[in-house]
Parts: C-alpha cells; sequence; structure tokens
C-alpha cells in the first residue's frame, strides 16, 4: 500500500487537477515546472491520494500505471477526480496548492518565450529580450538587416 506519494506518482493526479481548473495546462507541467514545482506537487498529490484514493481495493496499481502512461489508468484517474471536482469543498482544499503550480507554469513558459535559440549553419543566435534587435552572421554569410521607424512624431 503506497502512503507517501512521490513527485512522479503525484504527476497524473496534478495534471487531471490543472486541466480541470486551468483549461488543459496539464499538458504544460514540463520537467522544468516539475523541478521547480516539486513540493507543491507532491503535496497536492499526497493531499488528494489520502482523500481520494488511499486505501480503497485496486487504487496502487492505478496509481503507478497512470504515473508510467498507461491510457487507462490515466483515464480511470481523471474519472475519479472529475467527480471530486465537482464538490466545492474539495475544490476549495487544493485550489491554493493549484494556483501556485501554475504560476510555475507560467513564469516557466514566461522564460521559455523569451529564450528563443536558433541554429543556423552552426552560428548560434539567443534573444534574452523580445524587444531587443539581435542580428549575427557567420563567415561568408551576408545578412541585412533593416529597421523602419513606425511611429510619427506629431
Amino acid at each position: 500500500m503506497i502512503d507517501q506519494l512521490t513527485v512522479t506518482l503525484a504527476i497524473p493526479i496534478v495534471k487531471v487537477i490543472l486541466d480541470k481548473l486551468y483549461e488543459g495546462a496539464g499538458s504544460k507541467l514540463g520537467e522544468k515546472a516539475v523541478e521547480l514545482a516539486a513540493v507543491h506537487i507532491q503535496k497536492l498529490g499526497q493531499i488528494v491520494w489520502n482523500r481520494c484514493f488511499k486505501g480503497r481495493p485496486g487504487s496502487d496499481e492505478v496509481l503507478v500505471a497512470a504515473a508510467e502512461g498507461v491510457e487507462p489508468a490515466l483515464q480511470q484517474m481523471r474519472d475519479s477526480l472529475l467527480f471530486e471536482l465537482e464538490k466545492p469543498d474539495f475544490i476549495n482544499m487544493v485550489e491554493p496548492i493549484v494556483q501556485e503550480i501554475h504560476r510555475t507554469i507560467v513564469q516557466v513558459d514566461n522564460t521559455s518565450a523569451r529564450n528563443l535559440q536558433q541554429n543556423f549553419g552552426g552560428q548560434g543566435l539567443q534573444v534574452n529580450n523580445p524587444n531587443s534587435q539581435v542580428v549575427q552572421a557567420g563567415d561568408n554569410n551576408t545578412f541585412t538587416f533593416n529597421t523602419y521607424n513606425t511611429q510619427s512624431d506629431d
């Protein structure tokens, strides 16, 4: 019987709740967000596990299979959690932790959007500020960059 959830076991639980409360945010729970929000993910998973699944016959096997990405187990867990998420007291209990995880996902998304790297013929380009203009060309490359001021001086 599973008593203490690991982050890996908590992830499928957290993804379902994020998808429900933040319309698809669970699919954005990537490696970096998991790393940064591990404490919150584990805490939320443990709370939900204790309330919804712990001690129920077969729930340990379903959780392990869901963590491994087995679709029938994921669907079974999703169905159970969606039923629980219809209860206001359950939402009130998990929402503060879910908000913290969601903030982390948004931060990771914002950071990723600002740190864009492209590689053109062996030359690297990194832009950390989306408002910056960066031009870089390697040997024997011609690169033309024109900037026009579109603001009027009225």
